[in-house]
């Protein structure tokens, strides 16, 4: 039996493909796959004017209305529209380096996926596409852009990438935005932790430049329940300061101050202006994807 639409698009099913050119197709071509076609008619495309009906073209485009109202056939014809910039950044410390026993990767390696999807996506719908990556220095920076070979190097350096050291995001993100030259579609990826009064100060600038940005945050389901039992060490992988406590007298503490924290972001994006989506590394890519498209067309 060939693998459904959720299949398609389920983290443990991509984790186990052999590169992210392949995640990308499979997920994409599976969630586009699932969406009804009247979603995605005239998508790209604005109306220009009409002409006269010739046999042979395409009866979609013919305008029924105004047939019933003049007794004439009419067509509708399209211009494209510019190509929309996708500026995908993402963030590559140590932190995103962790996956539970729930999960079928690491954050990171969830991040990546999800950001190889939305690349693929992008250049499907005809948008240029760019990739900045970074921990407290510049990993990866391919500027946006559409032509041959575009999208298999922003995979190319998603492969490439390994989670490691800490995120200087204030630094980093005011790089990014140096380098920023036109209106775009941001799409910041990271675990966000300890950077809810941070954070939406830093996206909202690219707000005020009038892109269009979405914040995913991606978390492992043990950062959200701690499922440990017993003694339990915990080990801060950015500054390798560790922790033994037991679990148990822990939990309800810790649940307290992450519930904290997320609404302390939820707060700080909405004061910004920039959405929030949180996902964890459990979660259908399909959220993601849909967001996407959700952007691509509010910034048009």
């Amino acid at each position: 039996m060939p693998p459904s639409v959720h299949d398609l698009l389920d983290p443990a099913h991509l984790a186990q493909l052999g590169n992210y050119a392949l995640m990308a197709r499979s997920a994409v071509e599976g969630f586009l796959s699932g969406m009804h076609r009247s979603l995605f008619h005239g998508f790209g495309t604005e109306f220009l004017q009409y002409r006269d009906y010739t046999p042979g073209a395409d009866l979609k485009y013919l305008d029924w209305k105004l047939l019933a109202r003049s007794d004439r056939l009419y067509t509708k014809v399209y211009q494209e529209e510019t190509n929309m910039n996708v500026q995908l950044v993402l963030d590559a410390s140590a932190s995103l380096d962790y996956q539970g026993s729930r999960a079928a990767c690491t954050k990171f390696r969830y991040a990546c996926i999800t950001a190889a999807c939305l690349a693929y996506l992008a250049t499907r719908q005809g948008d240029n596409v760019g990739l900045f990556a970074y921990n407290d220095t510049l990993r990866e920076a391919i500027p946006c852009g559409h032509r041959a070979g575009q999208l298999e190097r922003v995979l190319q350096a998603l492969t490439r990438l390994q989670p490691e050291g800490s995120a200087n995001h204030e630094a980093m993100l005011q790089l990014f935005g140096n380098q920023l030259r036109q209106r775009s579609v941001v799409i910041f990826l990271s675990d966000m932790l300890e950077g809810e009064s941070l954070l939406p100060e830093l996206l909202k600038h690219f707000r005020l430049r009038h892109c269009d940005t979405l914040a995913v945050q991606v978390l492992d389901p043990d950062e959200l329940d701690l499922p440990m039992e017993g003694v339990a060490r915990f080990k801060d992988s950015e500054s390798g300061r560790e922790v033994i406590s037991w679990a148990e007298s822990t939990r309800e503490t810790y649940k307290s101050q992450m519930s904290d924290f997320r609404e302390a972001l939820t707060t700080g994006f909405n004061r910004s202006q920039v959405d929030l989506l949180s996902l964890t590394t459990h979660e259908s890519l399909g959220y993601a994807l849909a967001r996407y498209l959700h952007h691509r067309e509010a910034i048009r």
